[in-house]
């Protein structure tokens, strides 16, 4: 069965509202609020979408990656 599809604009909204949820992130910049969602191209079952990763890779949280794999499981990307 097919996912239900979001644009861009509303996954990006998503995952910002969701990682505001964290209480320790509240109020921090991420590179999902420097960044948006772009399309990968996908295919074959993968996730068809992805956050650019713009800041050090040291500096990123289980919890964020563990929103945008949460929510390419429920969604997929309306190009």
């Amino acid at each position: 069965m097919a996912k239900p599809t979001r644009t861009a604009k509303q996954l990006h909204a998503l995952v910002l509202e969701r990682i505001e949820a964290i209480q320790d992130l509240r109020g921090q910049v991420t590179d999902v609020h420097r960044g948006h969602v772009v399309g990968t191209g996908g295919g074959g079952g993968e996730p068809n979408r992805t956050v650019p990763v713009l800041t050090d890779r040291g500096m990123h949280r289980a919890g964020i990656a563990r929103i945008i794999r949460t929510l390419q499981g429920q969604f997929d990307l309306d190009e």
